[in-house]
């Protein structure tokens, strides 16, 4: 028995590093709030503003720019975002190139090649600047700032692209590109299409107001599961913030912003604005916390598992959660150990680090309700006249356990049977020894009358 409530307290202290209840600071924040409501970008699409474009290279989903002493490269990371990377050369551009193997030089208003992107000095040589570049059936002429087109398709047919402020001609991977008025377009027949130099920029998820969202945290809770999608219901791509609930402030504590390519699972656990709080895996498969549009929300059904005790006894001092997310933003009130609770759900879901089960419990004056992880608590039976009570003491207390309650039988009827051998030993012992002392002395020629005879 002894080992057992050793292996259960060695599970409910594994479970114990987790955040305790709120402070009575966050307390007081959460319930005067934030005014400002939260308010998640649909979008993290940004362009890049340029007042004297120098020169652009392109190669295969990798764009570079230079102006001034800066290079500007977009390229696509894993999840197909188009990150920015920003250096500051030290020195003039003046040119950009890629060679066939993708790799960028860059050429200083004095005419010296660098490498991208160590900046080491470098023999690549730069092409003359072409006023011509020919693609398919079509030629494209650069003069005096304007750029034509002429179709060898249609008895070379001329067309004018644009009148003025043409630049930098360039031939990249089959496509044309040129500058017009310090913005680079892509030729496509006898018409230009903007290339502007968009980016994926993140810094709108480190300032999101917090809204109401303490407050929602700390009200009652309905499990909702829900699947993420990869595209909100107006069309837009899908991401996600993790978010520090450790505490909240006027803004939350953002960690990271991720894209969602494919569907994924979900536990919401409060709604603020225009976005939702979820639970879901993170990259090592643990539970973590994420805000992320409500629109890209569908809910999912949920089919809570059996519960395996009407009551449970807190083995150790814990804390009250109103959702089945231990974190200081979600603490509702400390749980002494002792505390006998009724239990009326049991929660689990493969990404969350331990199972819970929500329970109330009144200490006199209050009654409070919400959800304990499984390793705080151990099974108590009620019967049909008991109260959710408060107490310290282990009255009235059995385990729920049949195994148990046999091996304490056993081990009392144990130590009666081996009482009952023992003193059996001892008086049959005594008999013998009483018979051979009178053996013995019937040996002596004692007188009937004799004063010591027995």
């Amino acid at each position: 028995m002894k080992k057992a409530v050793l292996l259960t307290t060695a599970l409910a202290a594994i479970i114990a590093c987790a955040p305790t209840y709120m402070t009575a600071a966050e307390r007081a924040y959460a319930e005067g709030g934030a005014t400002e409501e939260c308010n998640y970008p649909t979008s993290f699409s940004s362009t890049l503003s340029f007042t004297s474009l120098a020169d652009y290279a392109v190669y295969g989903d990798v764009r570079a720019y230079a102006e001034s002493t800066k290079l500007y490269i977009i390229k696509p990371d894993e999840f197909g975002d188009e990150r920015l990377t920003t250096v500051d050369c030290g020195f003039e551009l003046k040119r950009l190139d890629c060679d066939e193997g993708g790799n960028l030089y860059i050429q200083s208003a004095e005419g010296l090649s660098y490498r991208y992107p160590d900046l080491a000095p470098s023999d690549y040589s730069f092409s003359p600047i072409t006023d011509a570049v020919t693609i398919g059936n079509f030629l494209y002429i650069l003069s005096a700032g304007s750029l034509m087109s002429f179709d060898s398709g249609n008895n070379n047919a001329s067309f004018t692209i644009f009148d003025e402020n043409c630049s930098n001609l360039k031939e990249y991977d089959g496509t044309a590109y040129v500058m017009h008025e310090g913005s680079v377009y892509a030729l496509n027949g006898t018409s230009a299409e903007a290339a502007p130099p968009t980016y994926t920029d993140f810094s709108a998820s480190y300032s999101l107001p917090a809204g109401n969202a303490a407050q929602v945290l700390l009200s009652d809770y309905t499990v909702k599961t829900v699947v993420i999608k990869p595209q909100t219901t107006e069309g837009y791509e899908t991401y996600c913030t993790r978010i520090d609930l450790t505490e909240i402030g006027e803004t939350f504590r953002s960690v990271e912003t991720i894209k969602i390519t494919a569907d994924r699972s979900a536990l919401a656990i409060a709604e603020t604005g225009n976005a939702t709080i979820i639970i879901m895996a993170d990259e090592n498969g643990r539970g973590a916390s994420y805000i992320t549009l409500t629109s890209a929300l569908e809910t999912s059904a949920y089919s809570p598992p059996a519960s395996d005790m009407n009551g449970a006894y807190i083995l150790m001092d814990t804390t009250l959660y109103s959702r089945p997310y231990m974190c200081g933003a979600t603490a509702i009130s400390p749980i002494k150990a002792g505390t006998i609770v009724e239990v009326s759900e049991k929660f689990e879901l493969r990404y969350l680090d331990t199972v819970f089960y929500r329970v109330s419990y009144s200490d006199g004056q209050t009654t409070a309700t919400g959800f304990v992880a499984a390793g705080f608590l151990t099974p108590y039976q009620f019967s049909a006249e008991d109260q959710t009570q408060q107490t310290t003491g282990t009255e009235g207390f059995t385990y729920d356990n049949d195994i148990q309650t046999v091996i304490v039988v056993l081990l009392i009827v144990g130590l009666v049977i081996i009482a009952i051998a023992y003193l059996t030993v001892i008086g049959t012992r005594g008999s013998k020894n009483k018979a051979k002392r009178r053996r013995k002395e019937k040996s002596y020629s004692y007188r009937d009358d004799d004063l010591y005879s027995e």
